[in-house]
């Protein structure tokens, strides 16, 4: 990351940028009515710190990069702040290319996947942009779909995770407000993440003090980020002025540059007004823009019309009547505030040589990188010998008549599956998690022995950065985020073509299953339409039937596979072993399909 004293001439730039995106997302809320204004504006400073800063590496024309850094919306909703910035920075490409013929700036991406301006007019439609932040098509900048709160947290974790075990060295930032902080799911991640010794995930939080309803969140949690965060054992850097450039580089610099031996997760806060300089703030700005060419919207467009010299259309007046003519007004509003951009070569040019000098400093090779799979030119996933049962070794079965329970045979078949990997590609195929039940639901067998392979053992803290067994506690919700944030991320050459990475694997008892459900649903809808391949996580319900009546009822719960029937169809597989032999066979026709669950 650049020095403040390097980066301080270019803050000119950064703050017209900012005020450029504050306005496309003013008009895009204001015509489509719909949409968080507030969070997305107090995030903006910081978000393009991040960006512009050279804090994280990444390539706006190779979204796809494996060894780029990650960055994770943790806080959804607000995804109206990444497509106005993403408009702009395609914009300042488009208009450097023209003017310089510049290869550099042409973005190789088909043509559906580049953010255009124009695609703010269909913000929250049918067939265009979501209303929270999904991993596909133009957004392919985003790693995960978030949007519930809390649900973004385990899933970065999860992506530092197969980031760190396949040897890439590469960050995973991951941007909350203090709202979104309150879910089980982030105390549940703020444990593993230190657990898992995961110092690559860099968790930024705008503390604006208010959620939804009319109170300061700091009326009902008690504490700072150095106490929510600092208690877990996380590293916690921060400023009071979350809306200056400056404060902000000297913050992240230090978060990025000082010494971490003892490899914990790292946290950076920045205080801001939700709603800055919108007209309406704090818990008012949160899900509602001002009202259809309202007088409070007009209010809010003048200090920009007066610093440009920009004129809106039909300015002060009210909203055309007809559905024609407000999407006219719409898009040369749009126009209007591009056009800022359009005009100003210096900022389109410094926005796209700085783009493409960050991007550059991607690593194109990673000493490191652990998944070389043996020299072999394919994904261990395309071995046909992982799907053909009818050939497994004998050992996985028992004779008919033995006394065996199914949990035996998921132990056996995951202990040779990663034995298979470790002999023939050099690395584990699973990655598995249980809540404190690894034992008891026998999902430890991955981590187990198998011939002459002594098995991969506990991974950090417990063991050490080879383990494939996490060692957590009782954590089902992140353990059920960090399988499937890790099974996203695809370290192929060509995710579009093959998937490589890890699949998961985490367990708990039938009756505690619904803890698991809320980011398996999330990553169900993103393996049905993120372009690049994806992974496998298997969602083990253990003990889900009367065999623990001696725990009593309050153990006893048959898994029903009904509530999957909210998930995409074809993306989740249930399968229900009635005896130990038919384990391997049922896992090994399941995992042949495509369904990512």
């Amino acid at each position: 990351m650049n020095r403040l004293e390097e980066l301080q001439n270019q803050f000119k730039f950064w703050e017209k940028t900012k005020d450029i995106a504050d306005n496309l997302l003013d008009v895009m809320l204001n015509y489509r009515q719909s949409g968080h204004p507030g969070g997305s504006r107090s995030k903006m400073h910081a978000f393009l710190t991040t960006l512009l800063s050279g804090a994280m590496r990444w390539d706006i024309r190779h979204p796809e990069h494996r060894f780029a850094d990650r960055f994770v919306l943790g806080a959804g909703h607000t995804v109206p702040m990444v497509y106005v910035t993403l408009a702009i920075f395609n914009e300042a490409l488009d208009l450097a290319y023209k003017k310089t013929k510049d290869k550099r700036f042409l973005n190789p991406q088909p043509s559906e996947r580049i953010f255009r301006w124009q695609d703010l007019l269909k913000f929250r439609r049918r067939g265009g942009l979501s209303g929270h932040a999904e991993f596909a098509g133009k957004t392919l900048f985003l790693k995960f779909n978030t949007g519930p709160s809390g649900h973004g947290s385990p899933a970065a974790a999860g992506i530092a995770l197969a980031l760190k075990r396949a040897g890439v060295e590469a960050k995973v930032f991951i941007m909350e407000g203090e709202g979104g902080l309150t879910p089980g799911a982030t105390h549940e991640t703020a444990n593993s993440a230190w657990g898992l010794a995961l110092d690559n995930l860099y968790y930024l939080v705008d503390w604006n003090d208010f959620g939804i309803d009319d109170h300061n969140v700091s009326a009902v949690v008690y504490g700072t980020p150095k106490d929510w965060f600092g208690s877990h054992g996380w590293r916690v850097f921060g400023t009071e002025q979350g809306s200056d450039w400056a404060s902000l580089v000297n913050a992240m610099n230090e978060m990025l540059g000082s010494p971490n031996p003892n490899k914990a997760p790292s946290v950076l806060w920045f205080k801001t007004k939700k709603g800055r300089e919108y007209g309406k703030y704090d818990y008012a700005s949160h899900g509602v823009p001002h009202g259809l060419n309202s007088e409070a919207f007009w209010a809010s467009k003048k200090p920009f019309a007066e610093k440009y010299g920009v004129t809106f259309q039909n300015f002060g007046g009210p909203a055309p009547k007809d559905s024609d003519g407000l999407m006219k007004e719409f898009r040369t509003n749009l126009e209007a505030v591009i056009k800022v951009l359009q005009e100003d070569t210096d900022l389109y040019m410094y926005l796209a040589e700085r783009l493409v000098s960050i991007g550059e400093t991607v690593p194109k090779e990673m000493p490191g990188f652990r998944l070389k799979n043996h020299g072999k030119n394919r994904s261990p996933f395309q071995d046909p010998r992982i799907y053909d049962f009818k050939n497994y070794p004998k050992d996985l079965f028992t004779a008919p008549g033995t006394q065996a329970a199914n949990r035996a045979a998921l132990a056996k078949w995951g202990a040779w599956v990663n034995a298979f990997g470790y002999k023939e590609y050099g690395r584990p195929l699973f990655l598995v998690s249980s809540a404190d039940l690894s034992g008891s639901t026998n999902i430890n067998g991955f981590a187990s022995a198998y011939g002459d392979f002594k098995g991969y053992g506990y991974y950090e803290r417990v063991g050490g950065p080879e383990g494939v067994l996490l060692p957590q506690e009782i954590t089902e919700f992140a353990n059920s985020g960090i399988m499937v944030g890790m099974a996203s991320v695809n370290l192929a050459e060509d995710p579009e073509k093959e998937f490589d990475g890890f699949w998961g694997a985490t367990s708990t008892y039938g009756s505690f299953s619904y803890l698991l459900y809320g980011p398996l649903r999330l990553y169900s809808q993103l393996a049905q339409d993120c372009e690049l391949k994806t992974g496998k996580v298997i969602f083990v319900a253990g003990h889900s039937g009367p065999e623990t009546a001696d725990d009593s009822r309050t153990h006893f719960g048959i898994f029903s596979p009904g509530v999957t029937q909210l998930f995409p169809e074809g993306h989740i597989i249930n399968l229900h072993p009635w005896e130990h032999n038919e384990v391997p066979v049922v896992l090994a026709a399941a995992l042949k399909e495509k369904a990512p669950i």
